[in-house]
Formats: structure tokens, sequence, C-alpha cells
């Protein structure tokens, strides 16, 4: 034990006093799988010395001792070290150092010295010269860049390859560039996309990038649906136009709609959204016949046809001696109805044209029509017509009820009741009443059982009659004047 000490004693003697100098430099502070390390070393020391020099690789837990060689030094002279490369291999990959040691010829470390760290990786990097492209569907892209080690020195040879969507192609990067002329399908979704770039070379190094593409929608058609094609005057349609573009996808903009009647009139001019639903409610009396829905953007049409169906209809109801016919149709109402007035003593068929435009109201005075009296009011059933039968107040009584039920299920199939045992007044006006009397006189004289059917030397007597009764109630004013007015006149020429 003691001998031990002294030899390590006598060791330290003989050691120089003054520590030497290890400067330990490498050329890249990164390396790529591949790239050849290289170490520039040096050694200073204060006094003349014969021994080792070593250099160990040290990687994490991989440690490689990949130099060893002598050196003779002079006092005061820094000597370099010719240092072999060492090729970075996968097992570097991480944080690494070299460290030189300093030896005497009986591997004792008189100085020790760490290099720079530096690191060894597999990443290259991938540089698009666009990192962001805007295009139109079917346009030709560029997609540029360069492939460069870690370091920043060009990769000479690698693959790289390019994805677009599904769709990739392959191509090789020389000198680390590569360009690739990618033509865009016309029916590209719009918005973001992503081009994927990957490179390899060929020692298993590899890196990527992506490039945004953003692809700017073209408006390509506009696709309308409606509720219905045949449409009810007074009813509601839903429109809705929607805009799409070149991958069938809906645009989010303004749509300009133009409905045009069969007459070429403007109905309506709206704006609405792409895909918004906009309901229109056609009018009760609109123009029946084919509409026009146009639906416009920018240079874009879409176009589809309406048919209104022709409605010819009318409402007829009894009111205050008088009879509302009231079209609610769309076209316009003309026809001949037969209006039945009938008294426990006679009937009184009324014929009537009438001629009703849509929404307007028509209105016959009955009261003009036939004799005082308490009437029901009927009308022969007819395609088109909608009767509305009276009802004296809010509450009916149910026994008037009972009784107008029954008189309706006693009707003839072909006739509607419009009131029952209504008063009508006598408003003939006088032309009406005569005719009336003398018909009925008429009757009285030439029936079954009248009065010249039994006696017939009677008639040129009765017939002076009648002419000396009309004469006098309906002519005496007219005689009486022209007779006034003739002695008038011969006054005045006696006069004269």
């Amino acid at each position: 034990m003691k001998k031990g000490a002294l030899f390590l004693l006598v060791s330290l003697l003989i050691l120089p006093v003054s520590l030497a100098d290890i400067s330990i430099q490498t050329e890249q502070n990164t390396y790529n799988l591949g790239n050849k390390i290289r170490v520039s070393a040096s050694v200073l020391q204060p006094n003349s010395f014969e021994g080792l020099f070593k250099l160990t690789l040290n990687c994490g837990t991989y440690n490689l001792q990949y130099f060893l060689t002598p050196i003779s030094l002079e006092a005061n002279f820094r000597s370099a070290v010719d240092v072999p490369e060492v090729v970075a291999t996968s097992s570097m990959l991480g944080d690494c150092t070299v460290i030189g040691n300093l030896l005497t010829n009986d591997n004792l470390v008189i100085e020790e010295k760490n290099s720079n760290n530096f690191a060894v990786t597999n990443q290259l990097d991938v540089l698009p010269v666009n990192r962001r492209i805007t295009a139109l569907p079917g346009d030709a892209i560029q997609v540029t860049g360069v492939v460069n080690e870690a370091y920043g020195n060009n990769v000479l040879k690698a693959s790289a390859k390019i994805t677009l969507d599904s769709n990739s192609y392959v191509i090789d990067a020389i000198d680390g560039k590569f360009n690739l002329t990618l033509q865009l399908n016309k029916n590209i979704k719009s918005g973001r996309h992503i081009i994927e770039i990957s490179a390899l070379d060929s020692k298993n190094n590899a890196g990527s990038a992506e490039v945004e593409l953003e692809i700017t929608a073209v408006p390509t058609y506009i696709q309308m649906d409606l509720s219905g094609n045949q449409i009810l005057p007074g009813s509601k349609i839903g429109i809705t136009a929607s805009l799409y573009d070149q991958a069938d996808d809906l645009i989010n903009a303004s749509i300009d709609l133009e409905l045009t009647a069969p007459n070429k009139e403007k109905v309506f001019r709206k704006t609405a959204q792409s895909n918004e639903k906009l309901d229109y409610e056609f009018s009760q009396y609109a123009e029946p016949g084919i509409y026009l829905l146009i639906s416009s953007y920018n240079s874009l049409l879409a176009q589809s046809q309406l048919n209104v169906t022709a409605i010819r209809e009318v409402k007829i109801k009894y009111e205050n001696e008088g009879v509302f016919i009231e079209n609610i149709g769309n076209v316009p109402f003309e026809d001949e109805l037969t209006f039945i007035l009938e008294s426990k003593q006679k009937k009184y068929p009324i014929l009537k044209k009438i001629s009703v435009e849509p929404g307007k109201l028509l209105s016959i005075d009955l009261s003009k029509e036939v004799p005082l009296g308490i009437y029901d009011i009927k009308l022969p059933m007819k395609e088109g017509l909608e009767p509305v039968r009276e009802k004296v107040g809010e509450i009916i009584q149910s026994a008037a009820e009972s009784a107008q039920e029954s008189l309706i299920n006693l009707l003839p199939e072909n006739e509607n009741l419009l009131a029952s045992d209504v008063e009508i007044h006598d408003n003939r006006p006088l032309y009406k009443k005569f005719t009336g009397s003398l018909s009925s006189l008429g009757g009285t004289l030439v029936g079954a059982d009248g009065l010249l059917a039994k006696n017939p030397l009677l008639a040129p007597a009765i017939l002076i009659a009648i002419v000396l009764i009309i004469v006098f109630r309906y002519g005496r004013k007219p005689i009486i004047r022209l007779i006034k007015g003739k002695k008038d006149d011969d006054n005045k020429e006696n006069q004269n």
C-alpha cells in the first residue's frame, strides 16, 4: 500500500506543472445521416511532451472511440492534429459531442476537453417557394421548392412525393430542387385544400411540408325547388332557389327572383339567399295560365313554369230583397241564370244574363221583378254556383231550422234554396206592373173557365173596354195635352 502511494506521488511530480490547452471544434452544428463529421483539433502545451491524443464521440448512451494517435508537442507551440472524418449513422441520432483526451504513454489523462455540442438527425427541410396558392377550378398551378439538409446544404438527390386530395405524383429533386405542374380538376371542391410534399434521400433522411391551396368557388348553376307546379288561386307556393359551384356545393349568395304572369306583367321581383325558402301567396283572383319564374345570379339563369288553375265560381246569396252574385273565381263569369220566386199563388222564373269580373259583385233587386208577396227563392243547380242560404239572425229557432231543412229536402235534385218565406215588396216599374196585370187579366178571360170561353160574343166588347181603360189610365194625360195644345193654337190664330 505504501509502495502504491509512493508511485503515484512520484508520477505527479513528473507531470508538467501547467495543464495543456486542447481545442476541439466541429464544422457544423447539425449533421444528417450519411454526412461526414469533420473535427478540427489542436493542443498547446507549455512544456515539451510525448504522449497520446484520443478522440471519443459521445451521443447519449452511444460512445465511439474513433481516433487515437501519438503526439509530440513542443513547449508553447500549438500543434494541430489531423483528425479523420466519421460518418453519421442512425446510432448517433440525437445530441452529440466529441471528447478529446491528452494521455501519457501509460494512459494517464493529463487533460480532457469537450467539443461544441452538435446534433445528428434524419430530418430534411422541405421549403416550398409558395406556402399559399389561390386558384380557380381547372387552373394549372406550379408546386416548386427545394430540399435541404438540416444544416442548410442542398440535398444532391432525393425523391419528392406531392399529394393533392387522393392524387399523388413522384418527381426527382435534383440538386435539391423540385418543380411540378398540377392541373386542377374542373370540379374540384371550393375552399381549403392541403398539398402535401414529402422528400426522401438515399441515406434515409426524410422531410415534409405543406402548401395551402385555396380554391375559389365558381358559381355554375342554379337549382329551383317548388312545392308544386299546379297552383290554385289563393294558395301558397314554396320557392327555394339554390346556387351551386363547380363541385355541386352550395354557395352562400343573394339570388334574384322574378315572377311573370301570362299577360307578361311582372308579379314580383325579390331577392333571397341561396337555399332560403320563400313563400308566395297567389291572389284569389290571380290570372289563370302559365307563370314564368326566373332566378338569376350574374349571368346564370334558371326558370320554372307554374300553372295557375282557372276557377269559374260565383257565390250567390239573398239579402234585403236582393240577390248578390260575387265572382270568387279568377275568370270572368258569364252565364244565363234563372231565379225562381215561388209564392203560394204563383211561380215567377226570372232569367238574367250575368257578367261579373273576378272579385266583383253584382246585385239583382227582386222587388223590381215580382209583385208584393211571400216567396221561396230557388236557383237551379249549375256548375260554378255556390249558393249561400239566408240566415234571419245569429240565432235561428230550432223549429224554423227544421222547417227550412224539411223544405230543402223536398226540393228537386236540380234546385238550390237561397231563401224561404221572405217578403218582397213591389217596386216594379209601371210598364211591368201593367204587363203583369194584363197578363193576369188575359189569363182570367181566356182560361178554360174564363168568361170568353163561356160567352164568345162578349169578346169584341171586352176588347174595346180594355183598350179604353188603357187609354184612359195611361194615355189620358198625353191626349189632354194634345187637345189643350190645339185649343191654344186656335186662340192664337183668332187673335191674329
